[in-house]
This record gives C-alpha cells, structure tokens and sequence, in this order.
C-alpha cells in the first residue's frame, strides 16, 4: 500500500513537472532540474501548485482588463455613432432650409430682373453665333485669338457687365469695318511640306489670302494659314501678281464669298490631261494612238506632195524632162511625139493613170482613220455605261461617285473621238485638196502636149 502511494505521487510529481516545463516554457522562464528524492518532489509539487494558481489568476486578471477595454471602446463607437446621426439630422434640416432659400432667391431673381433675362439670353446667343463666325473669318488670320473672350461671354453664367457688352458691340464692329479693306500683314504659314514658313500676306477683306503670286487658304479649325497644295486654273491665278504690284487704282482679283470652301473644292477640279489620264483607259490609248498615226501620215503626205508640187513648178518653166510627176509626163510626150494624135493621146493618159495612185498614196488611209476616231469614241461611251450600270447594280444609286468613274469614262472617249476626227478630217481636206491640183496639173499639161501636138501635125 505504501509502496503504491509512493508511485501515484511519483506519477503526479512527473505530471506537475511536465506542466510547470511547459509552463516555463510558454512563460520563458528558465528550466530547473528534476527532484532527486521524495521530498524534493513534493517540494516541487507544492511550488508547482502555488505557480499554477498565480498563472491562472494572472489570466483572469488578464481577460477581465480586455472585456473592460472591449466594452470601453464599443461604447465609445456607440457614441461617435449616435454624435453622426445626430450631425446627419442636423445636415438634413440645413440642406433643405438652403434648398428653400436658394428656390425663394431664385424667384426673386426673376421678379428682379424681369425682362432683362431675356436680353442676357440674346446676348449670350450672339456672342456664341460671333464666335463661331470669327473662328471662321479670314480676319482671324491677321488678328488671332479673338473669339476666345467672346466663347467666354457666351457660356458664363451670371449677367454680362456693360464693358463686356461694349466688346462684344465693338469685336461685330470691327469685324464689318475689316470686310472692306485690303491689308498686308506677315504670319508664319504651313507650306506643302508642312512645315512653318515667314511669308508677307495680303488679306483682301474677308474673302480670300494673297502671297507671292498664289491663293492662301484659312484653317479655321488650327487657325494656321496653309499654302495650297495645287493652285487653281490660270485665269485665277494669273490675276494675283498684277493685283498685288498695283499701286493705285483698280485690279482684277477673283473673290471667293465662301472665305474659302470654293477654292478648296476649285483646287480639286481636275486638268483636260488628268481626266484623260484618269478616265480614258484603253479605248482612249487606243485613239490617241489613231490620232498620232494619222497625224504622221498627213505630215509625211503634205512633205511629200509639196515637195511634188514645188518640182512641177519649176518643171512647168523647164524643156528638159526631170525626175517628177510632170518631168516623165513630158518624157512620155518626147518619146511618142512622132506617133499621131489618137496613139499619144492614150500614151500620155496611162502615164497620168501611173502617176495618180503615187500622188493619193495614203489619203484614203487618213479618211479612214478620221472616220475611226469616233466610232472608238462611241465604243468607249458603251463600255463607259456598262461599267456605270454595274456598279449601279452592285452598289445601287445612293452614292453618285460610285457611278461618276463610268460616266467620265464614257465622255471622256467621245471626246477624244471627236478631238481625234475633227483634225484629221480638216488635214485629210487639205491633203486631198493638194493632190487633186497635182494631178489637174498633169491631166492639163498633157491636154496642153496634146493640143501642141495638133497644131504642129496641122501646119
């Protein structure tokens, strides 16, 4: 029984050991050696027990301060809460006792002012419609940044002061004044490079903007003034040096009253070269191409039959037959003059017959080729068509520049025919006309040698 005593306070001595370990441990006190004997270890088991109470103490003294310090800041949230609410309420009634004031000032406001807010309101309109006209206006080239102050008055919200009434009268004044004049100002200006470039400008009203003999356009929406990047045609153009080397007087100057939108569209308008270029096509090529033979052709017949015509004259003042249409007529006549009259009648016409078809060699041909140039005309007009009413087909007819290339293209060619034939009908009159006189010249000369021949037989 003892002995059984002794081994349940050994068995409790470990467990308390074990405890006060980790005890130590989680406390980071220091470790103690274990009990040698009995008493040591029911020393160390009343030490143990004495530490255990102190440590659960030192927890529930713990744990009451946290509930405390918990409950101390919850009703500390409880009272910020309630202190919110309560400035929440106050808000409240403050928003809407301003929301009433502000609708009682507001109608007041409209009792005061009467019809005076209608004159803010034409005041305002205008000033916006003037700053949009000035961000326009070519006057706004020479004298930038005008409408800003203008944009301002237009979108503030309270009345507009007497000075600001003032500028606006006198910005549509000045505006007015400034259409009638001609200035001269220099600017920095965006060429075609697109780069800045210092030129002397010279504004003619509101219309149009001058330098070194070429049109300037106003970009309204950059406010830079741009060099073109192709002039107009000649007759616009040819007006701007003359216009600005005049001194004194009057001088022609084409005007653009649409400050600039039609000379923009008029830059765009294409050459006759272009367009052939552009809208020709094939078919054109083609009758370019009859127009430059036929052209050869005529220039080869006219050297020809004038060089001709030059050695009949001449032969017509010489006895002595030469190498030319008329030189071998005659020779015919010398070698046959002994035969009688009816023998050298024929001999002399087949030797006219022999020469006609050397003098008319090529006529027919430019005939033909004058006679061609509009048929391929009207061939281009129907391929033209055909190419418009397909695309009408395949894109119906809500845009008409999809149908614009097909119908360039048929009047293109038709003009092109008609270009072609007109001067190789003229020149194939003038051929033909040269080579009737030469062989009515040979045709007289041999009745002439006839004739001699009679009136020698005769005597």
């Amino acid at each position: 029984m003892k002995l059984k005593n002794i081994l349940i306070a050994a068995m409790l001595a470990g467990a308390a050991i074990n405890v006060s370990a980790a005890e130590q441990k989680n406390l980071g006190a220091v470790k103690k050696p274990a009990a040698q004997t009995l008493d040591e270890l029911l020393q160390l088991v009343k030490q143990n027990k004495i530490r255990q109470t102190n440590v659960n103490k030192e927890r529930e003294a713990t744990f009451l301060r946290e509930r405390n310090n918990q409950r101390a800041l919850l009703n500390q949230a409880l009272a910020e809460k309630k202190a919110e609410e309560d400035r929440m309420e106050r808000l409240k009634a403050q928003y809407a006792a301003n929301e009433k004031k502000l609708s009682e000032m507001e109608d007041s406001l409209h009792l005061k002012a009467g019809t005076l807010g209608e004159m803010v309101g034409v005041v305002r309109q205008v000033a916006g419609d003037t700053a949009a006209r000035f961000r326009r206006s070519i006057v706004s080239s020479e004298h930038g940044g005008r409408f800003t102050l203008l944009e301002e008055l237009a979108q503030a919200k309270e009345f507009p002061q007497i000075p600001e009434i003032r500028s606006l009268w006198e910005a549509m004044q000045t505006e007015m004044t400034e259409q009638g004049k001609v200035v001269k100002f220099s600017k920095e200006i965006i060429n075609t490079e697109g780069r800045p470039e210092t030129r002397n400008i010279t504004r003619v009203g509101v219309f149009n903007l001058v330098s070194d003999g070429e049109y300037l356009v106003f970009d309204h929406e950059s406010q830079d003034v741009k060099q073109l990047t192709r002039q107009p045609v000649g007759r616009y153009l040819n007006m701007v040096n003359p216009f600005l080397g005049a001194s004194s007087g009057y001088a022609a100057l084409a005007l653009d009253p649409s400050r600039g939108n039609i000379l923009t569209q008029e830059v765009k308008r294409e050459s006759w070269p272009e367009r052939v270029v552009n809208y020709a096509g094939p078919v054109g090529a083609a009758i370019g191409v009859v127009l430059a033979l036929g052209l050869l052709l005529v220039l080869e017949r006219l050297i020809v039959l004038l060089g001709l015509r030059g050695k009949m004259s001449a032969q017509a003042k010489s006895s002595t037959p030469g190498n030319n249409p008329l030189g071998r007529i005659m020779a015919v006549y010398l070698a046959n003059k002994d035969d009688d009259v009816e023998n050298l009648e024929l001999k002399l016409d087949e030797a006219v017959l022999k020469e006609t078809p050397r003098i008319e060699r090529g006529i027919t041909v430019i005939k033909v080729f004058a006679a061609v140039a509009p048929l391929m005309g009207l061939l281009g007009t129907v391929t033209g068509m055909i190419e418009t009413f397909q695309s009408i087909t395949l894109y119906g007819t809500g845009d008409p520049k999809i149908m614009a290339g097909g119908i360039s293209s048929a009047l293109i060619t038709t003009v092109l025919g008609i270009v072609a034939a007109l001067p190789l009908i003229l020149t194939h009159s003038v051929v033909a006309g040269i080579s009737k006189g030469l062989i009515h010249t040979l045709e007289e000369q041999s009745t002439g040698l006839i004739a001699q021949h009679e009136e020698e037989a005769g005597a």
